[in-house]
C-alpha cells in the first residue's frame, strides 16, 4: 500500500511540475521494455523518459513478486498480496502511458518548458531568501534572549557613575542633594482712612516687593538606614539662619523612621507641606498665609524626638500615617518677667520658638491620618499638649486639629479645622480659645488641548477665626507685623490665579478680602509671587 501511495504521489507531481528531465525528445528508434507505451501518432515504439524507465523497472519487479506468490500454495492472505500488486502494476502502467502523452505534449510547445523551469528557479531563490530569513530571525531571537538574561543577572546599563551606587560590595562615597525654594513678590495692603478701627482711622500702606524666602535644603545619605536633611533660610538682608528643619532620620524598618533634632511639628496638613510652590496663594508675604495658621494654629518647628511611619492597613487600599513626638514647649518670654500684657498672650508669633528652654515642661504630641491613594482622599487627626510656657507661671496651652485632603484629576481641595486653648486667667483673669477653619478649592485644566490653558489653575480659599478671651478694642495694633496677624473676629476670602511655567515654578497672583465684623481693619490685601522650587 505505502508503495501504491507513493507512486501516485510522485506521479501526480511530476505531471504537475514537468520536470526537465521528462522533455527531453524521444530517440529516433529504440527497442521498448515490456509494458511501454508506443509514441502516438509514430511507426516505431517512443523511447522512455528517465522518469518513465524507473516506473517500467517498478512494474518488472512487481510482477515478479506476483509470480513468485502465484508458485506457492495458495490462501487468503497471499491472495490478498496478488490482488494488492495487480493494482500497483496497473497504477504504474497508466502513470507510463501520462508520462508518454506528457512528453509528445511538451515536445510541441518548448515555451512551455522554459516558462515552468523559470518557475522553479524563482521558486528556488525564494526558497533560498527564506532559509537566509529563518537563519537571521533565529540569530535576532538568540539575541533577545541574551540581552533579557543580561538585564535579569546585571540589570539596566547605567552610566559607571550611577552605576557603582548598586554596587553589591557598596562604596565609600556619600551621595549628597540639594533641593530648595526661592520666593519673591509684591504685595500691598488697601486700606480706608475714614473708617474707624479702635479709635484710629488705617490708610492705605505703601505697597513694594517682599523677599519671601530663599531655603537650600541639604539632604545627605550615610548609608541605607541613616539619612541627615537641613535647611538653611538667607533673609533679604544677606542675614543666614537655620532654617525649618535639621534633623536625622534613622530607618528602622519600612514602617518606622525615629528622627531627631529640629524637625516641623506635625499638625494638621499645611504646617508639614508649607512649600511655595505647592501652595495654591502666596504664603510668603507678610499677612499672606492662611488665617488658621496664623492666628490659631501656630505654625513652628519641633527641637526633640519623633516617631513616625506608615502602611497598608492588611490588604485594604488604606494606608496608615502616624507621627508622635516630644519636644521643647511653645515659649513667652514677656518684656517684664512674669507678666506678659495682653497682646504678649494674643500674638501666636511670640510663642512659636521651641529653642530657648523657660520651663522644664514639654510638649508632646502627634497625628494619625488616613490615606486612600487610589481615591485621591486623605484626612487626619492631631494634637498636642504643651507644658508651662511661661517661666514662673502654673499654664499650658493645648491644641487639636483636623484636616481632609483631596487631589484627584484637574480638582485640588484642602479642609482643615482647629482649636487652641491657651491658659492666662493669672494674667487676663480669663482663660484663651482660639478656633478656625480654612477650605481651599482649585481647578487645573490638565486635559486641555491648549498648552497654556494646561499651565492656569484657578483657586479659592475662604476662612474665618473667632476668639474669647481676647478683647479686641484693648490691643496695641502697632505690635502686629500685618493687619491680617491682629487676633479679633474675621472672614476672609481669596481668589488667585497661576501659571505654571515648569511643575515647580509658578507665577501666583491673587486678592485677599478681609471682613474683621464691628472691628473693621480695612486690610485687603493684592498679592503676586514668583515660586520656585529647585
Amino acid at each position: 500500500m505505502r508503495l501504491l501511495l507513493l507512486s501516485l504521489v510522485s506521479g501526480t507531481l511530476v505531471l504537475a511540475v514537468a520536470c526537465p528531465g521528462l522533455a527531453q525528445p524521444p530517440a529516433a528508434s529504440a527497442p521498448v521494455s515490456s509494458g511501454a507505451a508506443a509514441r502516438p501518432g509514430g511507426t516505431g515504439p517512443a523511447s522512455p523518459a528517465p522518469g518513465a524507465a524507473l516506473y517500467l523497472g517498478e512494474i518488472d519487479g512487481l510482477r515478479a513478486q506476483q509470480t513468485a506468490l502465484q508458485a506457492q500454495a495458495p490462501d487468503e492472505n497471499q491472495k490478498k498480496k496478488i490482488e494488492l500488486l495487480e493494482k500497483q502494476i496497473d497504477t504504474l502502467e497508466k502513470l507510463v502511458k501520462l508520462l508518454a502523452k506528457q512528453i509528445e505534449k511538451q515536445a510541441a510547445g518548448g515555451a512551455g518548458v522554459e516558462q515552468l523551469q523559470a518557475q522553479a528557479a524563482t521558486m528556488d531563490a525564494r526558497t533560498v531568501q527564506a532559509a537566509h530569513r529563518d537563519v537571521e530571525s533565529a540569530g535576532a531571537i538568540d539575541d533577545i534572549r541574551e540581552h533579557m538574561d543580561a538585564q535579569e543577572r546585571y540589570g539596566p546599563a547605567l552610566p559607571a557613575q550611577l552605576k557603582e551606587l548598586f554596587l553589591p560590595s557598596g562604596n565609600n562615597e556619600t551621595p549628597l542633594s540639594i533641593y530648595g525654594t526661592l520666593a519673591f513678590g509684591y504685595s500691598k495692603i488697601l486700606g480706608d482712612p475714614t473708617k474707624a478701627a479702635n479709635g484710629a482711622g488705617r490708610p492705605s500702606t505703601p505697597g513694594g516687593f517682599y523677599f519671601g524666602e530663599f531655603t537650600p535644603d541639604f539632604l545627605l545619605k550615610l548609608n541605607d538606614w541613616i539619612f541627615l536633611e537641613a535647611e538653611i533660610g538667607i533673609g533679604a538682608d544677606g542675614s543666614v539662619s537655620a532654617g525649618s528643619f535639621a534633623q536625622a532620620d534613622f530607618f528602622v524598618n519600612d514602617s518606622l523612621t525615629i528622627i531627631a533634632g529640629r524637625f516641623v511639628a506635625p499638625i494638621g496638613w499645611y504646617n508639614e507641606r508649607n512649600n511655595p510652590w505647592s501652595n495654591k496663594l502666596p504664603a510668603d508675604a507678610p499677612g499672606g498665609g492662611p488665617l488658621l495658621w496664623q492666628q490659631v494654629l501656630p505654625t513652628f518647628s519641633c527641637l526633640g524626638v519623633q516617631a513616625t511611619g506608615a502602611c497598608y492597613i492588611g490588604c485594604s487600599p488604606i494606608k496608615v500615617e502616624y507621627a508622635a513626638y516630644i519636644s521643647n514647649g511653645l515659649n513667652l518670654t514677656p518684656a517684664a518677667a512674669g507678666s506678659p500684657t495682653i497682646d504678649e498672650l494674643a500674638n501666636l508669633e511670640n510663642m512659636t520658638n521651641s529653642f530657648s528652654v523657660v520651663t522644664n515642661s514639654k510638649a508632646v504630641g502627634g497625628r494619625l491620618g488616613f490615606w486612600w491613594p487610589e481615591a485621591g482622599l486623605e484626612t487626619g487627626f492631631s494634637a498636642l499638649y504643651n507644658g508651662d510656657y511661661i517661666a514662673g507661671g502654673s499654664d499650658n496651652i493645648s491644641l487639636w486639629a483636623v484636616d481632609f485632603n483631596y487631589h484627584k484629576g484637574n480638582w485640588d481641595a484642602r479642609a482643615e479645622y482647629g482649636m487652641m486653648y491657651q491658659q492666662a486667667q493669672p494674667f487676663l483673669s480669663t482663660d484663651i480659645t482660639r478656633q478656625g477653619f480654612h477650605g481651599q478649592v482649585a481647578y487645573r485644566p490638565r486635559d486641555s488641548h491648549n498648552k497654556y490653558l494646561q499651565n492656569i489653575e484657578l483657586v479659592y480659599r475662604y476662612g474665618y477665626v473667632n476668639f474669647s478671651g481676647i478683647d479686641a478694642t484693648t490691643l496695641d495694633l502697632t505690635t502686629y507685623s500685618t493687619p491680617t496677624d491682629v487676633p479679633t473676629r474675621r472672614q476672609q476670602n481669596e481668589v488667585g490665579i497661576n501659571y505654571y511655567f515648569y511643575p515647580r515654578m509658578a507665577l501666583k497672583c491673587a486678592y485677599q478680602v478681609n471682613d474683621e465684623p464691628g472691628f473693621h481693619l480695612h486690610d485687603n490685601q493684592f498679592l503676586t509671587e514668583l515660586a520656585w522650587g529647585w
